[in-house]
């Protein structure tokens, strides 16, 4: 016992109360994560990014993250730009930094997060995922698939199919043209837009560019602070990041709560919460079904559906 113990210490990177990390190869972490049937998370990040720094600084070197990642957890850290880092994080799509993505003991993903998360958000992300692969056996939730078929149609029904063949459209070619990192096609794929739509989606292209803190900083107070873009519109774009995205941006939080603050609906609120528990915060995303339920019936589809997910028997 003492011998084996040794032997998995030895390939750990410890912070003083924090998380450990694996620190052999790729190949030894997915064989480490079968033997020990434990779920992998992959911090991708670069020397110059700041927000990586903070993530190291303030949130993995967390007593309570540590305890937790030692205990469900293997923990791996990819310089994206130095050795095996590029064909990772080309192989996983990784177009900013930081990017943890959450895969099973097989190395499938379960999902991402991108940018900065503080220490209580990214525990609730642990939590999530841990019990995901305990209950599901690392198999995406036929919930939360339920959940967005449902979310899906009953969302059509309120915009119309106007919506779908225009902004909807154009949204899809951007996102796809950003996930191959073609910048120029997906700058293209806006022309068509109206301005503040076109502003928005610009600002996020060159966030996934790396220019996020200035961006997001153009996308909160020109744009929403101005109200130079309506509530509809940063609920359909927060819809589609809840339908599309693998992981929404946090982001897509301040989009909905736009539409929360000016024009508030049970669709809206419905859709924050979604967006709350699919980033991890549970406690938000309680808060926001329970504002849902003022305006929806009880026995809509997608309302049962996320309050089943939210409070599993």
């Amino acid at each position: 016992m003492r011998l084996a113990t040794l032997l998995w210490v030895g390939p750990l990177l410890a912070q003083s109360g924090g998380v450990r990390f694996f620190t052999g190869t790729w190949e030894a972490l997915l064989l480490e994560a079968k033997r020990q049937n434990k779920p992998i998370f992959v911090d991708f990040y670069a020397t110059w990014c700041g927000p990586c720094k903070m993530l190291e600084r303030y949130t993995f070197s967390n007593p309570e993250v540590g305890a937790f990642t030692d205990k469900h957890f293997l923990a791996y850290r990819i310089d994206a730009e130095k050795g095996e880092g590029p064909r990772l994080a080309n192989q996983f799509r990784v177009r900013a930094y930081p990017t943890i993505v959450f895969l099973t003991p097989q190395g499938t993903e379960l999902g991402r997060q991108v940018g900065y998360v503080d220490a209580p958000a990214f525990l609730s992300l642990l939590q999530r995922y841990a019990e995901r692969v305990e209950d599901k056996q690392g198999k995406a939730s036929p919930s939360w698939e339920g959940f967005q078929e449902q979310y899906r149609v009953f969302f059509a029904e309120l915009t119309g199919q106007a919506w779908e063949k225009n902004f909807a459209s154009k949204w899809a070619a951007w996102r796809k043209a950003l996930e191959l990192g073609d910048y120029a096609a997906a700058q293209k794929a806006l022309e068509p837009l109206t301005s503040p739509a076109r502003e928005v989606l610009t600002a996020l292209t060159q966030a996934a560019q790396g220019q996020s803190e200035v961006a997001l900083h153009t996308l909160h107070h020109n744009l929403y602070q101005t109200q130079k873009l309506s509530p509809l519109q940063t609920l359909w774009m927060g819809a589609y990041a809840l339908l599309y995205w693998p992981t929404p941006p946090p982001e897509a939080i301040q989009w909905v709560s736009f539409t929360t603050r000016k024009d508030p609906s049970g669709v809206a609120y419905l859709t924050l919460a979604a967006l709350y528990y699919r980033l991890g915060r549970l406690d938000d995303a309680r808060s926001a079904l329970k504002e849902a339920r003022r305006d929806l019936p009880a026995d809509q589809p997608a309302l049962q559906t996320l309050a089943n997910l939210l409070n599993p028997r």
